[in-house]
């Protein structure tokens, strides 16, 4: 079960997503709705009507002001004080005021109405009664025509006609589903600019409840049908619209769990899919997991694992392995790479090791983690009755440790050591040419239906520097102890006093010819002996140059060719040859006590 990810914060579920158009019966995919950007209200325009009447019957029964004012404060009394029209206190006091201006009852009866009139409309303003402030304003314009209110009252009747519209066409659009759309005529947009002009207004709670409980339907649906980038989508509506809501609350918490539950089925299945190399399945499972819009720092480990496993395939970097034999036993040990990219060559070497060449390596490999063995050959000749290139000569190279020389020798082959005598099993094989080590390395391919090999040149050379840029190896300082089997200054030949004259300064390691393997320090790659003891043969055929050379680490090989690249140091090698870039060519029938091989793998999956 993995981790419970999903405490979605506010701060999430507001994030600004790009606008996608909205699909009826579908829920939306909107992005963040900003008010800033919300169009223009067009606001209702209106226009107050005169509201005193034409000539009325009363002035034809001869009524006196008296008696108006009379009539005035009876509808007062009766609470007709601006209706109904012709019967009302501010009619009656109009009719008064043409027949006699100067009576002072008239002042006193138009200061009451004049208070009452704003008291009255408040209160329509306060009940969002736009009828009748149209009304009441109307009559102030015929009380007071210069009084400020009376464009106060007027934009105010635009507002509440405005919201009635609004209202009306948020609730056609909701009713039709019409929630985002990307003209902004839609239910959500048209509730927005409502509520700016006036958050309180009562019909809008209603509306914003069906809102809200439609756009929970649809995060919930979308959530049921695993479509987490629409719920989130409207989980980030509901916030904008009241994130204090219970709907809300509650509407969160249910896409909560049904997204828990989809990343704990999805990361069960992407390991699953992993440890089978179902790269194709992990890949889909790894997309339906960020369409779970987890943080990208949770998803990382998913991406790292399948880049890892596209790579690598069931392995990770410097892991140790060995594969079946199809007749019994068990190959080489070998140790994977990691894959990555390096300089290679030297600006101030000889020709043949320039120009410097940028080399990237996108495919992944292995390397054997040592030479080669007698006994590990043995088990490729005694399986095939494979004829090496000495037996066939049936000669060698030997060292004499009486001259300090190399010489030939009937009878030598992959059986014997430096001096000519029966080779310890656990020594790095020798008196082997290219032609033999391809033949191994094929061979062992047959026997485990895996890309065996050699190493390419440039295998060799990164796997060799391990990240390092220094002229050796060891760096530039003289080799740590037991770096590994060199041309030390201080060894010396058992039973004499012959010690190497062009070898390492200040370092012994014990060792007189080759050693055997593991003997000494693995490099920070994990591999033994590659600046020493042997030195071996790779894949590729020779060239003078490193000019118009493979630059993504694989062989450069010509077809036909009759030379090959050895690479790496020896035994007895001078100080030079142990450089980093160092190279040496030779026939592929080439036999030598300082020469064997290791074999590579390409990791296919």
């Amino acid at each position: 079960t993995g981790p419970n990810y999903f405490q979605v914060s506010q701060t999430q579920v507001t994030e600004t997503e790009a606008q996608l158009a909205v699909t009826k019966g579908r829920p939306a995919t909107p992005g963040e709705i900003d008010e800033d950007s919300l169009p223009e209200t067009i606001r209702t325009q209106v226009q107050i009507p005169n509201w005193l009447p034409a000539d009325s019957q009363l002035n034809e029964n001869n009524l006196t002001a008296d008696d108006l004012i009379t009539l005035a404060q009876l509808a007062i009394d009766n609470n007709h004080v601006f209706f109904p029209e012709q019967q009302n206190a501010l009619y009656y006091l109009m009719l008064a005021q043409s027949n006699n201006p100067d009576l002072p009852e008239i002042n006193q009866l138009q200061t009451y109405l004049h208070a009452r009139l704003y008291q009255d409309a408040d209160q329509a303003m306060a009940d969002y009664d736009a009828e009748k402030l149209t009304d009441l304003t109307a009559r102030l314009k015929s009380l007071a025509p210069d009084d400020e209110k009376i464009s106060f009252y007027t934009d105010k009747i635009s507002t509440l006609f405005t919201l009635q519209r609004l209202t009306k066409e948020t609730e056609t659009l909701l009713a039709s589903n019409d929630l985002y759309a990307f003209n902004h005529q839609d239910a959500i947009h048209k509730f927005q600019q409502a509520q700016q002009l006036d958050p309180d207004y009562p019909p809008l709670i209603e509306l914003q409840n069906q809102l809200l409980a439609t756009i929970s339907q649809q995060a919930i649906r979308a959530a049921d049908e695993g479509d987490f980038e629409v719920a989130d989508a409207q989980l980030r509506i509901l916030a904008q619209l009241n994130n204090d809501h219970p709907l809300y609350t509650g509407t969160i918490q249910l896409v909560e769990t049904q997204k828990q539950q989809r990343f704990d089925y999805l990361d069960r299945q992407f390991y699953l899919a992993i440890k089978s190399l179902q790269l194709i399945r992990a890949e889909e499972l790894l997309n339906k997991l960020s369409q779970l819009r987890i943080e990208p720092e949770l998803l990382t480990p998913y991406q790292q694992q399948f880049k890892q496993a596209q790579t690598y395939g069931r392995f990770a970097v410097f892991d140790v392995f060995s594969d079946d034999l199809l007749q019994a036993g068990q190959g080489p040990d070998m140790v994977v790479m990691p894959v990555g990219s390096f300089f290679m060559g030297r600006a101030d070497g000889p020709k043949h090791q320039k120009p410097v060449h940028w080399v990237e390596f996108k495919t992944a490999f292995a390397v054997a983690q040592h030479e080669i063995t007698v006994a590990q050959f043995a088990a490729f000749v005694n399986m095939t009755g494979y004829k090496t290139t000495a037996e066939q000569l049936n000669r060698g190279v030997i060292y004499n440790p009486r001259t300090g020389r190399f010489k030939n020798k009937h009878g030598i082959n992959w059986r014997y050591d430096y001096l000519g005598k029966r080779a310890d099993s656990n020594l790095p094989v020798i008196h082997v040419s290219w032609q033999d080590a391809s033949a191994y390395a094929k061979w062992l391919a047959e026997q485990t239906g895996e890309a065996y090999r050699l190493l390419s040149e440039s295998e060799f050379e990164y796997v060799l520097k391990a990240g390092s840029q220094e002229p050796f190896p060891w760096g530039v300082n003289p080799p740590p102890e037991n770096y590994g089997n060199l041309s030390g200054s201080e060894d010396r030949l058992r039973g004499s006093r012959v010690r190497w004259r062009e070898g390492v300064d200040q370092y012994t390691d014990g060792h007189w010819g080759p050693a055997p393997v593991k003997q000494f320090s693995a490099n920070l790659f994990g591999l033994y002996d590659l600046s020493g003891n042997v030195m071996e043969w790779v894949e590729d055929c020779w060239h003078d140059s490193y000019y118009r050379a493979p630059d993504d680490g694989k062989a450069w090989v010509n077809k036909g060719c009759e030379k090959r690249v050895i690479r790496g140091g020896h035994w007895a090698s001078a100080l030079q040859e142990y450089h980093s870039s160092h190279r040496k060519q030779s026939t592929d029938n080439f036999t030598d006590p300082r020469l064997g091989f290791r074999v590579a793998k390409t990791l296919n999956h």
